[in-house]
């Protein structure tokens, strides 16, 4: 036995080598490597002497083999330089000593296969412990550097307001442990909410994922470039189309197919973006979550009949499906025989989907470097992991956005670069649909600028993203000002567009965090329902009679024809009796702190773009109420569950129009002309059943701009004369020109019958709950405007976008009479009514 001391291990490595040999250098393998392939290399580990013993190159000396690895210590080689030894016996005589040797020791009773055994199994466990605490080793690095980093890259700067609060409860209640651990009761505990939720956080994790896929989606880019296509047709809604849309807008290259994404059931729109493809060499994407949605099914059938008209024999190589498993447009992928079937995790919701399949394929096909995208999300993904408050990008946003709400400030302001422009669509999207619901609600307004801060109510909170290395001094200037007047703004940076996919995964964390302070679920959308459910019943009737139905309208022309809702009737005037008073109507259903949009069923394009701005534009100088404007049905599947989910402080615009040319649907009774129009409908009467504010207006003439322009104009009418004489409230003033003298005024004198004064809010007996309220009064010119409450003395109001403001402050509870009156600068006065209110 003392002959075999020291020879277990060397005779058990010289056998293992002797299967290495015959494995790699068999005739077998011979084939393989005549194709380039290399034999594995075999290691032998650990080869320093642990017996004091035995000599201390003795493993070194009988393992130095061709072809082998040998990690060995310093001081073993070192030893092995001064008085190393190799084994120089042929390897035959080597290895038929080795198996003799091992043989002895198995007849004396050594359980030789149990050590060996062992052996591997315990080896195996040190060498994947000491892998995995090289791993983990790297990743703490890893995440060091990027928290040196992230101070500089997260830079954020909160001004005019502070988030203790929203710290502490942060702190208090793990929001960012929870949230990453997918808990569902941060938001809601109900058990059909809890079963939403679990089913929405999958946008948590797909960063992680979509990076270890983006060689597949590379892939798969390429082959359609090098195939030929010219252009690519996104034909999608909501999360289907906006981030496509913003991927488009910043990283088209020309190199690549040229994009085309269309969002809508709009005849002239989608006769455009015909006009300008080579069918045969386009690619369409059918994006569908559920496969189901109306718009994208309606595009399918028409482009699908399109390329059979044009000859194309396999129309189902012109399309490919991203959609979630076992929908209704996966099984029509695989009848129509796309050219491919993309499924997208069904664990996230459309607006939560840009990182996914959703986002990334168009982003690839268009020429963005969807790897250095992730990346960017990944980083910002690891910081809104983190439980320090300030350093976690999302939660940060998320409670600045939740405390501006709850302050009133719901007007969320969104400043961006002109170049990010889209960027606005997709956050109107993921924070309107997250977060109004419950009647609560924060209103996204984005922005390419700041104005004055006398322009701004007091409902705004500012969120300015800035370009890191770049400053506009203007703006800044402008920051400085709103701030000053008051008014919260928070700064954040970017360093290039490819740090919009950090953006992307930080703003769905601070909608998430949202909803958590606002104490709403914000991965549902119980509303947004009711706009198609009436579209379905009228596109029904339409195919039973051949005709929509429509109520009656409140006035009617050769120009237009107009439908007021119940509820701007009742805020308004209540009467329509030429085309003006629709304006009217507008001004003055407006309150404080409210909002105005414009919801346009037309092409989106440049010139169209203008148009509606200048229209949103007019209405906000004229009322200094937040006003945007948005595309129909874009909006049905974004901002549409705010407005009929939200609070009540919105007023609408819904603007439709004749089509140059109507185009039949393939297999559908319908047209789009019709599809649209009945959308249209459908969302009027939402908005109706839920007691909105909200006029349709249908142009009868297929020239929208000339329309636009002259809809515009009428805006700027009204909003120069404040208010119209016809109006019930303006005569009344006008007859209070008489002379007149009461205890808190002096002589009162009037010398033309086109001056008035007119006090907007509050209205006569209206119930205020609040501390502080903004009296507004317009009048005509005049050198002063003054208030008096309960006939004390009078009070000096202030001047600022065309109306006179009292801002009346500490109001106790009781019954309040206010007058107000104006100074035409030469000892005369004109007053307005009296109004009546209750404070409670």
């Amino acid at each position: 036995m003392l002959a075999l001391r020291g020879k277990a291990a060397v005779s058990s490595c010289l056998l293992a080598y002797k299967k290495y040999l015959e494995f790699f250098y068999s005739e077998r393998f011979s084939a393989l490597a005549a194709k380039g392939f290399r034999p594995q290399k075999i290691l032998w580990a650990s080869t320093s002497a642990k017996n004091p013993a035995y000599s201390d190159t003795i493993y070194l000396d009988a393992l130095c083999l061709a072809g082998s690895v040998i990690t060995v210590p310093e001081n073993t080689i070192a030893a092995f330089d001064e008085h190393g030894d190799p084994e120089a016996a042929p390897p035959e005589t080597r290895y038929a000593q080795a198996a003799a040797e091992l043989n002895a020791l198995k007849d004396s009773g050594v359980n030789f296969d149990f050590l060996l055994s062992s052996l591997q199994k315990d080896g195996l466990e040190k060498f994947s412990a000491s892998h995995n605490n090289l791993v983990a080793l790297l990743e703490n690095k890893k995440k060091e550097i990027r928290k040196m980093q992230t101070n500089e890259k997260f830079k954020q700067e909160i001004f005019g307001t502070d988030l203790n609060a929203q710290a502490d409860l942060v702190a208090a209640s793990g929001l960012a442990q929870r949230l990453w651990k997918k808990d569902a009761s941060l938001w809601k505990t109900e058990p059909d909410h809890v079963k939403n939720i679990k089913n929405s956080l999958g946008w948590l994790d797909i960063p992680y994922k979509m990076l270890a896929r983006a060689g597949e989606i590379e892939k798969f880019a390429e082959s359609v470039r090098k195939e030929g296509f010219k252009n690519v047709v996104i034909l999608g809604m909501g999360g289907s189309s906006l981030a496509p849309e913003v991927f488009r807008s910043l990283f088209q290259k020309n190199s690549h197919p040229k994009m085309f994404v269309l969002d809508t059931t709009n005849p002239d729109w989608i006769a455009s973006t015909r006009k300008n493809l080579d069918l045969k060499r386009t690619l369409f994407l059918f994006s569908s979550k559920s496969g189901g949605t109306v718009e994208p099914n309606s595009q399918f059938r028409y482009f699908w009949a399109e390329l059979k008209k044009e000859g194309v024999k396999k129309p189902g190589d012109h399309f490919i499906a991203i959609t979630d498993k076992n929908t209704s447009l996966e099984a029509l992928a695989l009848k129509k025989d796309f050219r491919r079937v993309f499924i997208n995790p069904s664990d996230i919701g459309g607006r939560f989907s840009a990182l996914s399949y959703f986002g990334l394929i168009p982003a690839a096909l268009c020429g963005a470097d969807i790897r250095k995208l992730l990346e960017r999300a990944v980083e910002t993904a690891d910081a809104c992991q983190k439980n320090d408050f300030h350093g976690n990008p999302g939660v940060f946003l998320g409670a600045a956005m939740a405390n501006g709400w709850s302050m009133g400030r719901d007007k969320l302001t969104v400043v961006l670069p002109k170049k990010m422009k889209a960027l606005g669509l997709w956050i109107e999207q993921l924070v309107a649909e997250s977060t109004g619901k419950e009647g609560k609600g924060i209103v996204p307004v984005c922005e390419d600028g700041l104005r004055p801060a006398g322009e701004y109510q007091k409902d705004r909170f500012f969120v300015v993203l800035n370009p890191l290395d770049f400053r506009s001094e203007e703006q800044e200037r402008a920051a400085e000002a709103l701030v000053k007047n008051g008014h919260p703004l928070l700064k954040l940076y970017i360093k290039d567009f490819y740090d919009l996919g950090g953006e992307f995964f930080r703003w769905e964390t601070a909608t998430a965090a949202a909803g958590f302070f606002m104490k709403i679920n914000p991965f549902d959308q119980p509303n947004v329902q009711e706009s198609k459910t009436l579209t379905v019943e009228i596109l029904k009737k339409l195919a039973q009679s051949g005709k929509l139905t429509e109520t009656k309208p409140d006035f009617d022309s050769d120009k237009v024809s107009i439908h007021v809702s119940k509820a701007l009737k009742k805020a308004g005037s209540g009467k329509i009796n030429n085309y003006s008073d629709i304006f009217w109507e507008i001004f003055s259903a407006l309150g404080e702190n409210e909002y105005f949009s414009v919801l346009a069923y037309a092409e989106a394009n440049p010139k169209n773009d203008l148009r509606l701005a200048e229209l949103a534009e007019a209405v906000r100088r004229y009322t200094a109420s937040a006003s945007f404007y948005s595309y129909g049905p874009r909006y049905l599947h974004s901002t549409g569950q705010l407005f009929k989910g939200g609070k009540d402080n919105g007023v609408f615009l819904i603007l439709t129009t004749k089509p140059k040319k109507d185009i039949k649907i393939a297999g559908e009774k319908y047209t789009f002309c019709q599809l649209t129009t009945a959308q249209a409908i459908g969302d009027f009467r939402a908005l109706e059943s839920k007691n909105r504010r909200v006029i349709r207006v249908h142009l009868k003439k297929s020239d929208f701009d000339a329309c636009l322009k002259y809809v515009t104009d009428r805006i700027v009418e009204v909003g120069e004369k404040k208010a119209s004489p016809e109006t019930t409230e303006e005569k009344q003033m006008i007859k209070l020109a008489e002379k007149k003298t009461t205890k808190t005024t002096k002589r009162i004198e009037t010398t033309s019958n086109t001056e008035y004064i007119v006090m907007d809010y509050p209205k006569n007996l209206e119930t205020i709950t609040a501390r502080y309220y903004a009296v507004r009064i317009g009048a005509s010119d005049c050198v002063n405007v003054e208030v008096s409450i309960n006939d004390q003395p009078w009070q000096n109001c202030r001047r600022s976008v065309g109306y006179w403001w009292y801002d009346w402050t500490n109001i106790q509870p009781g019954t309040y009479q206010i007058l107000a009156r104006m100074n035409k600068g030469n000892g005369q006065y004109l007053m307005s009514k009296r109004r009546r209110c209750k404070i409670i």
